[in-house]
C-alpha cells in the first residue's frame, strides 16, 4: 500500500512538472512569435501625419492680392473679408476665416510649393501664402481673389488660366470647395489693357461657371475703368463702398452659402 501511494504521488508530481514546462514553453513561443500581439506590425492610419481637423468649425482660407488684404478700405471691418467675418459672427455661424492675401501677388505666388514656371522671369510660389499653405488648414472652402495684377504684369491669358487650373486641381484633390473672384476694373491708361481685364473675366466665367464670383460690370464704366464711386483714389483699389459691393455679391454665392450653412 505504501509503495502504491508513493507511485501515485510521484506520478502526480511528474504531471504537474510537465504541465508547467509545457505552459512556460508555449508562453515563450508566443512572445517570440512574429504574430504575437507584441510584435505584429500595425499599419499607421493614412491620416496619422495630419493634424486633427477641428470639426466644430468650417474653415475658409482666402488667397489673393491687395483687395483680399483689404487695401483701399479705411478699416479692417470695412474691407470685404472683414465684412464677411462680421457676418459669420452675427449669424452665429461656426466658420473660421483665415486670410493669406498679400498685396501685389499674382497667380504665380499662389502656385503649389515646388511648382516652378517654365517661363523665365516669373515669381516663385510663396510657401507661406500659396495654395499649399492654404491646404494645411484643411479648409472646407478656398477663395481666390486676384483682381488685376496678372494683367498689369502683362502675363498672357493662357498662362494665367493654366495657373488657375493647377491651383484648383490641387484644391479639388484635397476635397475642398473653391470660389474665384473675377477680375475688377483698373484705370490703365491703355484701353487695350482695360479690355484685357474684361476678356480675362469672361474667360474665367466661361471656364469655371459655377465657381466664379463675377462683379466686374458692377464696378466698371463703359470703357472698363473703375467707377469713381468705388475708387479708393488710385484707380487700382476699391474704397469702402467697393469692398461692400464685393462682399454683398459674395454672399449670394451658392458655394459660400453651402459651406457656411445658409
Amino acid at each position: 500500500m505504501l509503495r502504491y501511494r508513493s507511485i501515485v504521488i510521484l506520478f502526480s508530481v511528474l504531471i504537474v512538472v510537465l504541465s508547467a514546462c509545457k505552459k512556460a514553453s508555449l508562453t515563450d513561443d508566443a512572445l517570440n512569435s512574429p504574430y504575437s500581439p507584441v510584435n505584429i506590425p500595425t499599419k499607421p492610419s493614412d491620416d496619422a501625419s495630419k493634424p486633427a481637423k477641428d470639426t466644430s468649425n468650417k474653415v475658409i482660407v482666402i488667397l489673393g492680392s491687395s483687395t483680399a488684404a483689404g487695401f483701399g478700405a479705411t478699416s479692417p471691418d470695412s474691407c470685404w473679408v472683414g465684412r464677411l467675418k462680421l457676418r459669420m459672427t452675427k449669424d452665429k455661424k461656426n466658420v473660421k476665416i483665415i486670410n493669406l492675401g498679400i498685396g501685389g501677388y499674382t497667380t504665380y505666388q499662389l502656385m503649389p510649393t515646388g511648382q516652378l514656371s517654365a517661363i523665365p522671369n516669373r515669381p516663385r510660389p510663396d510657401t507661406n501664402a500659396n495654395v499649399t499653405a492654404a491646404l494645411k488648414y484643411q479648409p472646407d472652402l478656398v477663395i481666390i481673389n486676384l483682381p488685376s495684377n496678372d494683367i498689369a504684369a502683362n502675363y498672357r491669358d493662357e498662362e494665367i488660366l493654366k495657373n488657375y487650373r493647377t491651383i484648383i486641381r490641387l484644391v479639388a484633390s484635397a476635397r475642398s470647395s473653391y470660389l474665384l473672384t473675377g477680375t475688377q476694373p483698373r484705370n490703365f491708361n491703355q484701353a487695350a489693357m482695360r479690355n484685357r481685364l474684361k476678356i480675362l473675366n469672361d474667360k474665367l466665367v466661361s471656364d469655371f461657371p459655377q465657381n466664379v464670383h463675377n462683379y466686374f460690370m458692377k464696378l466698371a464704366t463703359p470703357s472698363y475703368a473703375m467707377q469713381r464711386i468705388y475708387n479708393a483714389g488710385d484707380g487700382v483699389h476699391l474704397n469702402n463702398r467697393g469692398h461692400n459691393l464685393v462682399y454683398q455679391t459674395m454672399m449670394t454665392s451658392p458655394v459660400l452659402k453651402t459651406v457656411a450653412g445658409y
